[in-house]
């Protein structure tokens, strides 16, 4: 299990697992993650449900929420509430989640994604984004990350967006920081840089480490997951 480097806002369990792991010691799987941006309340759900979505939160402690990922971005998120409450939030994030493409679901604010969602969330419950602790867990990073123009284009719309965000890989295609794209996107929705417990560690350059489905593991999949202690 790798732990984030960043001391939390109150006591939780959080981390990224790999593919070193017991499967015992994951969540219980809740979504049916489909590339989009929907949130879910977690402590809505019914004792096995399985619901349409790519991200869960949950005020309440005991409950632990995760998503499942082979190469796209893990996202954690925990911070206080003003009544006293503790809010914790886990989300997965592809290209289309982070950029919001092919969502059209009405959301009132600049830019689109599931980063922007899962904070507006927080910040409809009376937080404040610069006191949430966060962490981007491994993911494909830019030096594998070669994806078609559409999907620069569709990253392009993000207010967070620069050009620093692109390169050019070996067969000339452009390649995507999505990492960088998404925290991009935190400080500029103000989440504090000194809150920050991301690990960039690439899924494609450590297959002794982690699944990679652009590797060709199809089916192994390592989990972002955080709970209220």
């Amino acid at each position: 299990m790798l732990i984030p480097e960043v001391r939390p806002p109150f006591p939780l369990t959080w981390g990224f697992s790999t593919r070193l792991d017991p499967p015992e010691d994951l969540p219980v799987r809740r979504l049916n993650q489909v590339h989009r941006c929907g949130v879910v309340e977690a402590s809505d759900l019914t004792v096995g449900a399985v619901v349409e979505g790519d991200g869960l939160w949950t005020t309440a402690p005991g409950v632990r929420i995760g998503v499942r990922v082979a190469d796209c971005v893990p996202v954690l998120l925990a911070g206080p509430l003003p009544d006293g409450r503790r809010w914790v939030a886990a989300l997965h994030a592809g290209w289309r989640g982070a950029t919001g493409y092919g969502d059209d679901t009405p959301f009132e604010g600049p830019g689109r994604g599931i980063l922007r969602r899962g904070t507006a969330r927080y910040r409809a419950l009376g937080g404040r984004p610069a006191d949430l602790v966060w962490a981007l867990g491994p993911a494909i990073l830019a030096c594998h990350f070669e994806v078609g123009g559409e999907v620069i284009e569709a990253a392009r719309q993000d207010p967070a967006w620069h050009e620093g965000l692109r390169s050019e890989g070996p067969s000339g295609k452009p390649h995507l920081d999505l990492h960088g794209f998404l925290r991009a996107q935190a400080l500029d929705l103000g989440l504090d840089p000194a809150r920050d417990g991301s690990m960039p560690l690439c899924t494609v350059c450590r297959p002794d480490l982690l699944y990679s489905y652009r590797r060709g593991e199809t089916t192994g999949r390592q989990w972002g997951w955080i709970e209220i202690g």
